[in-house]
């Protein structure tokens, strides 16, 4: 089978949706299909690779992100003569009509991956009142999500969600899939002792206790809640560190409210995504306040490398953790995000009992080889039909 992956972000930018396209290229190539993306220019980076198709782009409002022009002959052409069979887009806006009218003119259909709550994000939207730009979302994506033969939705948050929009498209609960090779590969050589090494990167203590996150350093991630919630932490315990890996636009704003909160608050800048497991492999345990996810990759890693999650209760999120047995999952409150932090950080029997379920159940779940065979049977089920369900012009 040869698929399209259509995305307005892919790798070099560093994201959720880029390493998720990664992984479930790899593993359906694996799986012997043909696999293209479809994806912005860069401007400095030379594509090596004659499977990744380039849209021209602008730059963004987000920093590092790129405005997709998405249509284009020459991309056209190039499905049609490779005789694509199958368009599945990552995102409803630039290049997801784009993808809708690629597939209609050849014929074939269009899955489409709803990963971002995307409402939750407005805020990056200029010269737009926030309320008019939710209802705009709203309604485009309701629009877009009936154009489309099949939605695969990470959580089962989202797929209610979409339902309750009045999507009438078939929907599919598949969570986005991790490499479980780069989990092994961060850990070589075998003799190598990750929680030793980042302690001593950093010049920590070698019994000193670390808190870990991971992911863009933006608004949406409630990055003040962990930082204040860890100045409550460090009254009670001293020889423990929150290490904040990944980059974003609140970078330089979060450090200085981070100075003036406590001394032990590391934030260690965006890091290749191998050397981002290191620290996975090297902390205590992961803390994530994000209310605003489909699932939370970043979760998903960090119990594949075995650690304990403590996270705020929203969003995808329960579809991820299970409270009380491989994290613990929390209202948004300081009160109860600290008493769990706490909790696991003295029990070192229990934090490994958890750190063992959560691993677990990362590798039986979330694994991108046993999650691209479920995208596979999606595939199948539509190519028999061929065709979109859609008669929508534009």
């Amino acid at each position: 089978m040869k698929i399209a992956f259509f995305s307005n972000c892919y790798l070099p930018y560093l994201s959720g949706i880029s390493l998720s396209i990664k992984s479930f290229r790899d593993e359906l190539e694996k799986l012997g299909h043909t696999v293209f993306v479809v994806g912005p220019k860069y401007p400095g980076h030379k594509e090596l690779d004659p499977q990744i198709l380039s849209f021209p782009s602008l730059p963004a409002t987000y920093p590092g992100y790129r405005f997709v022009l998405p249509f284009s002959q020459q991309v056209y052409k190039h499905l049609r003569e490779e005789k694509i069979d199958l368009i599945h887009v990552h995102q409803p806006f630039g290049v997801g009509l784009a993808a809708w009218w690629f597939a209609r003119r050849l014929k074939i259909p269009v899955v489409y991956s709803f990963h971002t709550l995307f409402s939750r994000y407005v805020h990056n939207a200029p010269f737009v009142p926030q309320k008019l730009a939710k209802f705009i979302v709203a309604k485009y994506l309701t629009f877009f999500c009936n154009l489309v033969d099949t939605i695969v939705v990470p959580s089962e948050m989202v797929r209610r969600l979409l339902v309750l929009r009045k999507v009438k498209t078939s929907i599919k609960v598949i969570p986005t899939g991790i490499n479980i090779e780069e989990i092994h590969t961060a850990k070589q050589p075998e003799t190598r002792n990750p929680k030793h090494e980042t302690r001593k990167r950093h010049n920590l203590p070698s019994t000193a206790k670390i808190l870990l996150y991971t992911g863009r350093v933006s608004a949406e991630k409630n990055i003040p809640f962990l930082l204040k919630a860890f100045k409550t932490i460090r009254q009670e315990e001293k020889e423990v560190y929150l290490l904040l890996v990944g980059g974003g636009p609140k970078l330089a704003e979060y450090k200085q409210l981070a100075k003036d909160l406590d001394s032990q608050i590391i934030f260690v800048g965006q890091k290749p995504h191998l050397e981002v497991l290191q620290y996975c492999l090297g902390a205590d345990l992961f803390v994530y306040a994000s209310v605003t996810e489909t699932q939370g990759l970043v979760l998903s890693e960090a119990k594949a490398c075995g650690l304990p999650v403590v996270a705020v209760f929203g969003g995808g999120i329960s579809d991820v953790v299970a409270s009380g047995i491989d994290g613990y999952l929390v209202p948004q409150t300081q009160a109860k995000f600290v008493e769990h932090v706490l909790r696991l950080l003295r029990d070192d029997s229990l934090r490994q009992k958890i750190a063992h379920k959560a691993r677990e159940d990362a590798l039986e779940r979330f694994s991108a080889a046993v999650v691209a065979k479920k995208m596979e049977s999606v595939y199948n089920s539509l190519i028999p039909r061929g065709g979109l369900s859609s008669e929508i012009s534009i």
